[in-house]
């Protein structure tokens, strides 16, 4: 279940996801860092020591995502985000999907358009049968994401989530590839 973007972005409304490469750690970790209200509840990661440091370790998948991507603004150029299929599970045809954007560009759709480009990359590129989305059912904005990029709504997982020492419920979203065979 892998696949090398070769370098190539994939493009759909006003931004491009694209493989990281060293000289983006710098933006990764002013976009963080710019972000920290937001992430901080949400993204265990997320603190006040993200620096370059850690951004390249992330570029170079020293976390153990499969797939990672920055999120471009186009019509800028500026790195706004990330996001990457990770938890892949090779035997079921499955990964999960997770999204990350900038503070100051939350809100404009962008965290939506990189969750249908990442899905689609997920189910056509990758071959994955189904590919995940879950948040803190206490995290609205991800919530809206996934609804709006068309996710469907699988229920809530009980204590899934383990988030600062404590344990959260969890939407869990879908999106699977319906031409594959139910029983096959």
């Amino acid at each position: 279940m892998g696949w090398d973007t070769g370098g190539v972005g994939m493009t759909a409304e006003g931004i491009e996801l694209r493989a990281p490469v060293d000289a983006d750690a710098a933006a990764v970790a002013a976009a963080v860092q710019r972000s920290l209200d937001e992430l901080v509840p949400w993204m265990p990661w997320a603190s006040d020591a993200y620096g370059e440091t850690e951004s390249l370790a992330w570029i170079r998948g020293e976390f153990g995502e499969a797939h990672r991507f920055v999120i471009v603004e186009e019509a800028s150029g500026e790195i706004v985000g990330s996001c990457g299929l990770n938890q892949m599970d090779e035997l079921n045809r499955s990964a999960n999907l997770g999204y990350w954007v900038r503070s100051d560009h939350a809100g404009k759709g962008i965290a939506t358009a990189a969750t249908r480009l990442l899905a689609e990359f997920g189910l056509r590129e990758v071959g994955c049968h189904r590919v995940v989305v879950v948040m803190s059912t206490e995290n609205e904005a991800s919530r809206r994401v996934a609804e709006k990029a068309g996710a469907h709504h699988e229920g809530i997982a009980r204590g899934k989530l383990l988030l600062h020492g404590r344990f959260h419920d969890a939407h869990v979203f879908s999106f699977v590839d319906e031409t594959a065979s139910a029983g096959g």
